[in-house]
């Protein structure tokens, strides 16, 4: 059955023949006169222009859904079959769909060698069983989501540790994860099984790890092969009681990664950007924000050479009760903006800096630190800018606020400090100082406008000390 369609009183256009093809009068549309529709010469519905909308709207619509359905990705049910087999049967892009209920183990890894997505996966590793991984990820485009891993730190030593979930290649996503007692890493996203390239494009994402040894996360470049890991996101991790490391390692060979959103708890650090003393293990172009530490060695730490490293952030970081909460060390142009330290209590300076050129620290609060030396030191650091550093809180005990020292023979310059309030300290709240036997020097620099005692052992050329407070 077809239709004809015109404005009232008028014709269908010559050439429409009743019974024929569509047609259309628009002419009148914009003034919403009524539409009338015929079948065979005959008008049977009143109607509206709405009317018509809605006739091409559900035709249009039925098309989508049609077109859905045919791009649609196929779902797999393992359905208590062999999981290896099912993987390897689907076809590229499917979904394949574990169920949660069932706890799998498994005595070899399972591999995943197409683009899918692996939903719901629940596995373990049998005791005593080491230097097996229980997922490994070998094709770009992969996803590995809803999961629980479970290892056997218990019963493995550390030479036969290994990690629950390996990935190998780029352009992947693991969301939605619990991982739980592991003789190595949760997650190892790792350069060295790359097949002779860079592993490009990642994101890790709303992962909760529990006695995992080492890192719930670790993004790990090269053995010195020379590939890198580049452009990955880590978002929304959770670590308690990583004996050994921590919640996201960052290392040996990475560019453009970005971690954010971790919580790290009675664990060595939340987040380690490190090197292991090899060629080609720079890390370049990190940013890290939104973390809290409690009772961890670290917040944030460089475990790190000089390798070249380079562009390092670091913002709203968070430290209570641990021992050296932020510790940066080899890299050119650090920033450090909005910490806050609290309740620290060591023989160690709560936040410290060295060998670095192009550091920017600001927006720093400590509250309630206990310390013999200084609350921030920038040791060996060329080009450091210093704007806005507090103490606070009524059982604070330190020699100083601010330290620049050089332990070198050498010549620094560009040395900025202002907005520091340390005024109840033992010493003075900004210390400028040169020790060791061929002591260095410092040149060109400002201290201005501090709410600190000034003392500055260093007496170098073209230094200014003016308008600060005792």
């Amino acid at each position: 059955m077809e239709w004809a369609l015109f404005t009232p009183c008028r014709e269908p256009r010559p050439g429409v023949r009743r019974g024929a093809a569509l047609h259309f009068q628009a002419k009148e549309i914009n003034s919403m006169n009524t539409i009338m529709m015929t079948w065979a010469g005959r008008a049977v519905v009143p109607a509206t222009w709405s009317l018509c909308v809605g006739w091409l709207a559900a035709a249009g619509m039925s098309a989508a859904f049609a077109a859905q359905k045919e791009n649609a990705a196929e779902s797999v049910l393992v359905n208590g079959r062999n999981l290896q087999q099912v993987l390897d049967a689907a076809p590229s892009n499917a979904v394949v769909r574990c169920d949660p209920n069932q706890t799998l183990t498994l005595s070899v890894p399972v591999t995943i060698r197409k683009p899918l997505t692996l939903v719901g996966l629940h596995a373990r590793l049998p005791a005593r069983l080491g230097n097996s991984p229980l997922v490994v990820i070998e094709a770009k485009g992969v996803a590995v989501t809803d999961f629980e891993l479970t290892g056997n730190a218990d019963s493995v030593a550390q030479e036969e540790r290994a990690p629950l979930l390996v990935v190998h290649a780029g352009d992947f996503r693991v969301e939605r994860g619990r991982l739980i007692n592991s003789s190595k890493d949760g997650i190892m996203i790792d350069g060295d099984g790359s097949k002779d390239e860079d592993l490009v494009g990642g994101v890790v994402r709303d992962i909760l790890g529990r006695g995992v040894i080492r890192d719930t996360v670790s993004i790990s470049g090269s053995d010195g092969h020379g590939r890198r890991i580049r452009n990955v996101l880590v978002d929304n991790v959770r670590c308690y009681g990583s004996r050994l490391r921590g919640a996201v390692e960052v290392s040996d060979g990475t560019d453009n990664i970005t971690v954010r959103k971790v919580y790290a708890e009675a664990s060595v650090y939340a987040v380690d950007v490190q090197d292991h003393k090899k060629p080609e293990q720079s890390n370049r172009n990190v940013r890290v924000e939104d973390v809290f530490a409690l009772r961890c060695k670290h917040a944030v730490r460089t475990a790190n050479s000089q390798r070249r490293h380079a562009n390092l952030t670091l913002r709203d970081i968070t430290a209570q009760e641990c021992a050296i909460p932020v510790q940066v060390s080899h890299t050119a142009n650090v920033t450090l903006n909005n910490v806050r330290i609290l309740d620290h209590a060591s023989d160690k300076s709560p936040i410290q800096v060295q060998d670095c050129r192009g550091v920017t620290v600001r927006d720093v609060v400590v509250e309630n630190v206990s310390v013999k030396g200084p609350a921030l030191l920038l040791e060996n650091c060329d080009e450091a800018l210093v704007d806005g550093f507090s103490i606070r809180g009524p059982t604070n005990v330190l020699a100083s606020g601010v330290c620049f020292r050089i332990t070198t023979k050498g010549t620094f310059s560009g040395l900025r400090i202002s907005n520091v309030s340390a005024r109840e300290v033992a010493d003075a709240g900004i210390v400028l100082e040169a020790t060791g036997k061929e002591k260095g020097t410092l040149t060109d620099y400002l201290i201005t406008g501090n709410l600190a005692r000034v003392r500055d052992r260093i007496q170098g050329v073209r230094g200014t000390v003016v308008n600060n407070l005792p």
